[in-house]
């Protein structure tokens, strides 16, 4: 693969955002999307010392080319688990979170559904918490699909889940998928499409973009592929003349394919928010920049109806 000067690789991505006249920016510039945002979205742009992510394990079904992590399973997450429950009990019980909508994501360096055992004695605790918030978290999850059949899903609401997020990509978009996206519709808030602009699935992403308007998705993220020691010799076989280039990690260029995705989304009329959940999103995300209160997040993120529970 041939390394970008991050010079060529912002030149070329930042023509990519000015083709596009319908484009949105927030956050400074690191958000450019075209229609509102999941609220679970809004935690990587804005200072929110509540919100985080839960790690739940390692175990997958599946098998990414593009996958970036090392299954390697932490020794001391009980302790981890331990620590994050106790920061979390602090920050509602002495912060004002009427600011902003706390979030709270499930992911993982494998599939969260398989392990709902983590997520069912975190989703416990953190229903506890609500009675010090004015606010109640936005809860959502990431997830291949391969396992969120409608069981699942019912679960899911039952422990106060508002949005499911589907990385299509992973099942190399199986009609399974799209039928368990298609039976959570009517049960949660949002669902959402979180894949990354991964070459070889160009054309079955196109072809994906009519099917989840029909379903009901309320919002695509187009991610970009990071590059790490653990998927390097596999996509170098893949994609042996691919570019790749430096922001917060080494990420893959797409040469444009979020942008043609995103311009065939107005071309067509859907009507679906679409994020391009690129390195800047990450850069922020990541760092200190995440601390900084960034120009343009009013109106960044669709509103939906959240309620303390009783």
């Amino acid at each position: 693969m041939k390394i970008m000067t991050i010079q060529e690789a912002f030149y070329k991505k930042f023509k990519r955002q000015r083709d596009v006249d319908a484009l949105e920016y927030h956050a400074s510039g690191h958000c450019a999307h075209i229609g509102k945002l999941s609220p679970g979205c809004k935690k990587c742009f804005v200072p929110d010392d509540f919100s985080c992510n839960i790690l739940c394990g390692i175990e997958c079904n599946l098998n990414c080319a593009y996958c970036p992590v090392k299954k390697e399973e932490n020794s001391f997450k009980d302790i981890i688990f331990q620590k994050r429950r106790s920061s979390l009990y602090q920050c509602a019980t002495t912060t004002d979170l009427s600011y902003t909508i706390p979030s709270v994501a499930f992911s993982g360096e494998g599939d969260p559904l398989m392990h709902m055992n983590v997520i069912i004695d975190f989703m416990k605790f953190l229903n506890g918490l609500e009675q010090y918030m004015k606010k109640r978290p936005w809860y959502y999850l990431y997830t291949n699909g391969i396992k969120a059949d409608l069981d699942i899903i019912l679960r899911l609401k039952d422990l106060g889940f508002d949005e499911i997020r589907f990385h299509t990509g992973a099942s190399n978009f199986s009609k399974k998928v799209y039928e368990n996206m298609k039976l959570a519709v009517p049960h949660l808030k949002a669902i959402t499409v979180e894949t990354p602009a991964w070459p070889p699935h160009r054309e079955k992403l196109f072809e994906m973009l009519p099917i989840i308007q029909d379903i009901g998705v309320k919002h695509l993220n187009i991610g970009e592929v990071e590059i790490t020691q653990e998927n390097y010799d596999r996509i170098s076989k893949i994609l042996p003349n691919a570019e790749i280039y430096q922001c917060y990690g080494i990420n893959l260029y797409d040469d444009g394919l979020t942008y043609d995705l995103v311009e065939e989304v107005l071309k067509r009329g859907y009507t679906y928010s679409v994020l391009d959940c690129n390195c800047l999103t990450k850069s922020i995300q990541r760092t200190p920049g995440k601390q900084v209160c960034h120009e343009n997040v009013d109106g960044l993120c669709a509103e939906y109806e959240i309620v303390i529970s009783e």
